[in-house]
């Protein structure tokens, strides 16, 4: 059994065994194939901050996602991604795409204001005569 140890600057009493720093081996390197990061004594984990992540991802979903072939909507062009959202190469691919996209629904919101007008102009006409 061990006394707790005190303290003149902690104002709460006494620190228990439990609240100090925990220690870990020395030497340590990160789990992940391919990397040789040494990790911290006081890292619990058995990856570093790099690969942390992704081992994370690994236990959720059972493997990270794998990099796959897409062709980008814009230009054609074959290109590798593991997000499967990823629909353009590139952010120029993405932003002409998003004016073409614009472009097109500004001229069917024309081309709706002009057959509404011509409407109106029917119906005018049907009732002035």
């Amino acid at each position: 059994m061990s006394t707790p140890v005190t303290s003149s600057l902690n104002p709460w009493g006494p620190i228990s065994q439990s609240h100090r720093v925990r220690i870990y081996q020395h030497g340590r390197t990160c789990e992940h194939p391919d990397c040789t990061t040494v990790l911290s004594v006081y890292n619990p984990s058995t990856y570093c901050n790099a690969h942390a992540a992704l081992s994370a991802r690994m236990q959720r979903r059972g493997l990270a996602n794998p990099t796959r072939d897409v062709a980008c909507e814009h230009c054609g062009e074959v290109f590798q991604t593991a997000n499967r959202a990823r629909r353009y190469c590139g952010d120029r691919c993405r932003m002409a795409a998003f004016a073409r996209r614009k472009r097109a629904a500004e001229r069917a919101k024309a081309r709706r204001r002009e057959r509404e007008t011509l409407a109106e102009m029917v119906l005018e006409e049907t009732a002035a005569a």
